[in-house]
């Protein structure tokens, strides 16, 4: 038994010390051979590491300091990364034996500059990256200079990329000057707080990208810093707090020079006004920009530093236009369109010709209530307010824009091939056109009004258009008043209309896009799926998400299914509906959670369903507990049998009595079902959507809560008596007339309502209208009383009446009052 017992501790010895071999051991074949030991909690190298390693990774472990002759055996390792461990110590000879590496990195460490010894780095003098960024406590450089290793990293001759801290006073010494290969300096972990004419004066001329990233304290600069570096291509001082005159002036040694990129984004910043002389609303003047219109630059961001204005000929006059390819001036406060700044826009448009990239978004010049529809038409636009962007034109960004005063034109040439057109939220394209031969690719028009994009821009049919984004466009309204409103993009593969109030839509809305495979309807009131659906012959992801969905019925359960087997991919989103988990849907509970279905989407978790009892629980549950809790829904056959007799009981022997019980009531529903369908027939039409009651005491309220909501969010047309009552005509006539011209009608009540006499008169009409007319709903809205102390005269109504207790203004249910009078009013609007 022992021997047994040996032989297997041997065999199993051996198979452990074959398998940790085979986790050092490359294979002969795989190029490049690698060792990772990311997140290994290693508190030291590993030993005995294969000599054919040329890969080794020792990221995010407790490493505190490398030994001499660590990595003697790794003369074929060309990659070394040890960042984010706990660095503090370097032996001389750590890195001796490493011949062939070529790039080091030891960034997140702990890492002071009396850690790399002048004999260091001589072992590795062939490497042509280092990053030692992220290692400099600087609260211990607080108030001293900064003396770089310069004997240390001099030695360094075959470096071109270095990446390092950059102290409050930083300087260089004469090592810096051996790097003469060196063409990418990084400081990507900024404290500095000074940039003298000297600071880089001992760097090669060799530096061709220049990144001094989030210094994000007040940098004082002297305007021959960079000096030095004549053969720039490259520089980012994003998110480093300079301000933009400092940052325009340092551009001075590179006049006339020509550059890949200038990035001064978020260069200004509040924070700094207080430590400088500076302003934080910025004017760009002719001589702020003197040096960078001399220059050629392909790429130049300017974006989120507060510029409100600019003089005439300055931010946008270059001395060589065609060089620019990308431009932002995104995040700041300043108009593109009035006065010499349209002027400038539109010549910098006619002479940008190479420009591929524009962006200007988020800026709010005015947050003053637009009107997206009272715009005037294209032939009233005059010639200087007409923007002609260039041919070369690919990507346009104009989101968020808000601004007043006239409206200017946007014109797309024949000849351009944009591949993203965003204008989301943007008030300044209230007019634009396409001309004929032009090309847009992604069009997202979120936030402006259908009816500006379909009746105002004028777009030749866009065949190439593969995505459109039309969200929060009032998108119910045209597709009430137009049969197909996406006759122009037949091609469209991605259409996102969320966010539209659609409950509704056209059966063949969908008919002529052939391509689209990904279609958006989530944030709408659909109670079914809408049947325009199966008119996607290549859908393959539909999102039905926040809608009012009880379930998915056979026909359409058959309809994915077919999707799902023509495509063998097809993803349904169902979050947040009213699905219900009764016997009215067992088969699609059982239909959502068939097994077979591998490329079928669902929510592996199941989604949200009400049960019979109207307790919550979710479909995966539901399917989980089929037998459960839709055993009785299969009803047998004598039970049925059971049920018909009892029917036919009743039918016998009670019509005659319930018939002359209700007689009255089934012969008013007759007329008013008769009535109702001659109105429709003849297409009756209401002046008004709703006519709202209510006392002199909440006026105010009315006119800047209920209103703004109903008339300028939902487009409605509302008749309250302030405004809309004539002057001169008996005040009950009048409200009669009101009354019988509006589809709905609205009581605000207060406890002064029961000595209101004109209020009882209203509800006295009201009543008539509702019993003999077309009134479709009358919503009682009570403020400030209990649900008893309504009015008797109301109370009379109480099964016709819609019901809302208003609740508090900073309430947190008054989101869900908000969306509960508007499913009233839309759903029989």
């Amino acid at each position: 038994m022992m021997y047994k017992r040996s032989i297997v501790l041997f065999f199993s010895s051996v198979c452990l010390i074959f398998s940790i071999a085979a986790k050092n051991q490359c294979k002969m074949h795989e190029t490049p051979c690698s060792a990772n030991y990311s997140n290994g909690n290693l508190t030291q190298v590993p030993k005995n590491l294969s000599d054919k390693l040329n890969v080794l990774i020792l990221d995010h472990n407790e490493i505190q300091k490398i030994e001499n002759n660590t990595f003697s055996n790794l003369k074929l390792l060309i990659e070394l990364t040890i960042n984010n461990n706990k660095l503090e110590i370097l032996e001389s000879k750590a890195f001796i034996g490493l011949t062939s590496l070529k790039t080091l990195k030891m960034s997140g460490n702990n890492l002071d500059f009396s850690a790399y010894t002048p004999i260091l780095f001589s072992f590795i003098a062939n490497i042509s990256f280092l990053d030692i960024s992220r290692n400099l406590n600087f609260s211990k450089y607080a108030i001293q200079s900064n003396n770089y290793p310069d004997k240390a990293l001099g030695v360094l001759v075959n470096l071109k990329t270095l990446a390092i801290d950059l102290g409050p006073i930083p300087i260089f010494g004469k090592g810096f000057k051996k790097m003469d290969k060196l063409k990418v300096l990084e400081f990507n972990n900024c404290k500095v707080e000074v940039l003298k004419n000297s600071t880089f004066i001992n760097f090669n001329w060799s530096i061709e990208y220049l990144h001094m990233n989030r210094c994000q304290q007040f940098v004082k600069v002297e305007a021959d810093t960079l000096k030095p570096f004549p053969n720039l291509k490259v520089l980012d001082l994003s998110d480093t707090y300079m301000h933009p005159i400092q940052a325009f002036q340092l551009l001075k040694p590179l006049a006339n020079s020509s550059m890949e990129m200038i990035n001064f984004h978020h260069v200004n910043d509040e924070s700094i006004t207080n430590n400088s002389t500076y302003s934080f609303e910025v004017n760009i003047t002719k001589e702020m920009v003197k040096y960078i219109q001399t220059m050629c630059v392909e790429v130049l961001d300017i974006s989120k530093n507060n510029i409100v204005d600019f003089e005439d000929g300055s931010l946008l006059t270059f001395s060589r236009p065609e060089c620019l390819l990308n431009i932002s001036l995104s995040e700041n406060r300043f108009s593109l369109f009035h006065a010499h700044r349209l002027k400038n826009i539109k010549q910098f448009f006619n002479k940008a010709q190479n420009l591929t990239k524009f962006e200007y978004s988020y800026i709010p010049l005015s947050f003053v209530n637009y009107s997206h529809i009272a715009v005037k038409n294209l032939t009233n636009i005059t010639e200087e307010r007409i923007i002609t962007l260039p041919s070369s034109i690919k990507d346009v960004h104009m989101s968020h824009v808000y601004h007043g005063g006239q409206p200017v034109l946007w014109k797309i040439p024949p000849n351009a091939s944009i591949s993203q057109f965003d204008v989301s939220f943007c008030v300044t394209v209230d007019q634009a056109t396409a001309s004929n031969g032009s090309e847009i690719e992604n069009l997202d028009v979120t936030g402006v009004d259908s009816r500006v994009v379909f009746d105002k821009i004028q777009l030749y049919p866009l065949f190439k258009l593969k995505i459109l984004v039309m969200k929060n466009t009032n998108l119910y309204i045209t597709n009430k008043n137009q049969k197909n409103i996406f006759t122009f993009i037949s091609g469209t593969e991605k259409l996102d209309i969320s966010n539209n109030f659609l409950w509704k839509l056209p059966s063949d809305i969908f008919e002529n896009m052939t391509r689209l495979t990904n279609l958006n309807l989530s944030n709408n009131l659909f109670r079914a799926v809408p049947l325009a659906i199966t008119r996607i012959a290549n859908l393959k992801e539909l999102d039905l998400r926040k809608n009012l969905l009880t379930n998915i019925n056979s026909t359409f359960q058959e309809f994915f299914d077919g999707l799902y087997a023509k495509h063998g991919v097809f993803k349904l989103h169902l979050d947040n509906n009213a699905l219900v988990c009764d016997c009215t849907n067992y088969d699609f509970i059982r239909w959502l959670h068939k097994t077979n279905k591998t490329n079928f989407t669902f929510d592996a978790n199941g989604y949200k369903c009400l049960l019979h009892n109207s307790t919550e629980t979710n479909t995966s549950i539901a399917a989980a507990h089929f037998n459960e809790l839709f055993a009785g829904c299969n009803i047998s056959l004598w039970l049925k049998a059971g049920i018909c007799l009892i029917a036919t009981f009743i039918a016998i022997f009670f019509p005659f009595t319930l018939i002359y019980s209700f007689r009255w009531r089934i012969s008013f529903y007759l007329y008013k079902r008769f009535r109702h369908t001659l109105e429709k027939g003849i297409d009756v039409k209401f002046k008004y959507d709703v006519f709202v009651y209510y006392p002199e005491s909440e006026l105010s309220w009315i006119k800047y809560i209920v209103m703004p909501e109903l008339e300028r969010k939902w487009g409605l047309k509302m008749c309250i008596e302030h405004r809309d009552f004539p002057v001169g005509k008996p005040i009950a006539d009048t409200f009669a007339d009101c009354i019988e011209q509006s589809r709905h009608i609205i009581f605000i009540v207060t406890s002064a309502f029961k000595n209101d006499i004109w209020g009882q008169y209203a509800v006295e009409r009201a009543k008539y209208h509702h019993f003999s007319q077309n009134l479709q709903k009358i919503i009682v809205i009570t403020k400030g009383i209990n649900m008893e102390e309504i009015p008797h005269e109301l109370a009379v109504l109480w099964k016709d009446l819609a019901l809302i207790a208003w609740p508090d203004d900073n309430d947190k249910d008054l989101e869900n009052v908000w969306n509960k009078l508007r499913l009233w009013l839309f759903l029989n609007h």
